[in-house]
């Protein structure tokens, strides 16, 4: 009996997986919300972590925001567990909690001006979602995908 080759399909989907997810973390530092009105983008890192304008009057325009956190928390969960699935830890488990994550991720990446806490509250502005947050998104999603694919390719 001639002996199987072993298919490095699943090696690739969860190395492109580790990478988009890869991606979609490093969106923190683009423009992931905009405003409809003024235009201005605030970054991943501004709507997350809190932003406050200096100079004459110090504005703070947003406070911390725990589920813009979870955004990125969830897509480095991804990427941990599709690098334990490339291992071939935890079976397709790790793949199917790799996609869950990275999945919910890129709806959070998409619903992101929704959860943002600052004066936009009591302003008129409202925000729509920018470059960063489209490519996190995407990037998420395909990376949630791929992980899932991962589950099924023997």
């Amino acid at each position: 009996m001639a002996k199987r080759k072993k298919s490095n399909v699943g090696m690739i989907l969860s190395g492109l997986s580790v990478l988009l997810g890869l991606a979609a973390i490093v969106m923190l530092f683009l423009p992931a919300v905009a405003g409809k009105i003024t235009g201005t983008t605030y970054t991943g890192l501004q709507i997350t972590f809190g932003y406050t304008t200096e100079g004459l009057l110090s504005i703070e325009v947003f406070k911390f925001s725990f589920m813009n956190l979870l955004t990125y928390i969830l897509a480095a969960a991804g990427v941990v567990f599709a690098i334990l699935s490339a291992m071939g830890r935890s079976g397709k488990f790790a793949s199917f909690i790799a996609a869950a994550a990275f999945i919910v991720s890129g709806v959070f990446f998409i619903l992101a001006p929704s959860f943002l806490i600052g004066i936009s509250e009591n302003m008129e502005e409202a925000y729509e979602l920018a470059v960063g947050g489209i490519i996190g998104a995407v990037c998420a999603f395909l990376a949630g995908l791929l992980s899932l694919f991962k589950s099924f390719a023997k």
